[in-house]
């Protein structure tokens, strides 16, 4: 059966594990990615370096969020246009993302090291580890452009329902770090530097595997500029459809920003200790974007056919699936909490804040993927003015007024918890407008069309 026939045809679940299993692979990589660069610089034991990681933490999710609206933008979009068999959109989609990339990428690295002292002040770092952090950032900075082309063709790759490809680049690139950052942290002494380069050539890595895999797909997906077209239809609303997962992330990080700062009053362990706790989290949190945009595809691809009952029954069960590897990894993370810690820096300071951190960020673990859930369909079913309000009503319409008040209302404790009170929230407003959404679909699906 090729890919586009299972995508319509295929046992649902077994589409979903076909889709969401190398997806899962590739985000439970990127979370060992992410705490590579911590987990390591811990190994130094030394405080201040693990503090600048973590401070410098919402930078790379920026980064990332341009690739991802374009990424997830872009595959929602060639996703229905394969579905209406709409070849020359698709390849003027592809086009335009990839050429958004690197003119992008170049800018932003040119901001990053221009600005690069303003921003670590922003960002709520302390004067003990300033050095350390805009070193990281300078180096992290000139990885722009890749770091965003392999974030954002990624997804594209799996607009026909592909995952190996993109696997391969991924991990490659992913695994590739993970080995560098021991030899240029510990081996070669070079501490926050290390890690910095180590991420750049992964992503370098990824970049030049992606580049070569997608002139297999040259029947339908396009770097050339001579297909750009700066319409609507092939520039426009790819970014439309990749805005709610795009700011969600950027939201995030501003978050993160608000939450450093507001972290300087409780000291610095307290948020290398949230650093290291948002690094775990991430093994929940990324594994649920995993599966939802694994499955993304196969529900772009039939509302673009218009088979509504389908679309309906991929969003059921995807959700289910990732309710129970919330749960699963709560109660894991929980109540391994101590040996988490431990196993990243034995700092006593920065371990008692953490275990009391990891409380409030995985009690809620099974409840975030219901946002995810609705965030992430409603975008692929072309509904992304709503994804994006859920979005902005939780990363950042009750999540920084919350932080600000319950820290103003309870000190650290309020901060802890502040993150399952908006995960509530979100959820139930997710629930409310996908299930009226999916409402008008079945009632009418010939809008669709």
């Amino acid at each position: 059966m090729d890919k586009q026939k299972k995508l319509e045809t295929g046992k649902v679940w077994q589409v979903i594990a076909s889709l969401a299993i190398p997806t899962v692979i590739i985000t439970l990589v990127m979370v060992v990615y992410n705490m590579a660069d911590v987990f390591f610089i811990g190994k130094t034991g030394d405080a201040r370096m693990i503090n600048a990681i973590s401070v410098c933490m919402p930078i790379f999710p920026i980064i990332q969020a341009f690739g991802t609206l374009i990424g997830a933008g872009g595959c929602t979009a060639i996703s229905v246009a394969l579905g209406k068999k709409d070849i020359e959109n698709s390849k003027r989609i592809s086009s335009f993302c990839f050429w958004f990339c690197v003119v992008i990428g170049l800018l932003m690295a040119l901001v990053l090291n221009i600005f690069t002292e303003p921003l670590i002040s922003m960002l709520g770092a302390a004067d003990s580890y300033r050095d350390f952090a805009a070193l990281y950032l300078r180096f992290l900075a000139l990885g722009c452009p890749f770091m965003m082309f392999a974030n954002g063709f990624v997804n594209i790759m799996r607009a026909d329902g592909s995952m190996k490809e993109p696997m391969i680049a991924n991990l490659s690139g992913t695994i590739t770090n993970i080995i560098l950052d021991p030899i240029f942290i510990l081996g070669f002494g070079m501490g926050v530097t290390g890690a910095a380069v180590a991420t750049v050539i992964g992503n370098i890595l990824s970049s030049v595997i992606l580049f070569k895999l997608l002139k297999n797909k040259k029947d339908y997906l396009s770097l050339s500029p001579k297909n750009i077209k700066l319409d609507y239809e092939s520039a426009i609303h790819p970014m439309i459809l990749g805005l709610p997962i795009a700011s969600g992330t950027v939201l995030m990080s501003v978050s993160y920003m608000v939450l450093n700062n507001l972290l300087l009053n409780v000291g610095a362990d307290a948020q290398g200790a949230f650093g290291i706790s948002r690094s775990i989290m991430l093994l929940s949190t990324t594994t649920q974007l995993g599966i939802c945009m694994g499955v993304q595809p196969a529900v772009s691809y039939n509302f673009g056919r218009g088979n509504i009952e389908r679309v309906k029954e991929f969003i059921v069960k995807t959700t289910m699936a990732c309710m129970i590897f919330g749960l699963v990894v709560a109660l894991l993370c929980i109540g391994g909490r101590d040996i988490l810690m431990k196993a990243f820096i034995d700092d006593a300071s920065i371990a008692m804040y953490g275990r009391q951190i990891l409380i409030g960020c995985f009690i809620t673990a099974p409840i975030y993927s219901i946002y995810q859930s609705a965030v992430t369909f409603l975008q692929a079913t072309d509904k992304a003015a709503a994804s994006t309000v859920i979005t902005l009503i939780r990363q950042g319409g009750v999540l920084i007024p919350a932080m600000i008040i319950l820290n103003t209302l309870f000190g650290f404790s309020g901060l802890i918890f502040c993150f399952a009170v908006v995960d509530i929230v979100a959820a139930i407003v997710g629930v409310i407008v996908l299930t009226n959404h999916i409402r008008v679909l079945c009632a009418d699906p010939v809008m669709v069309l």
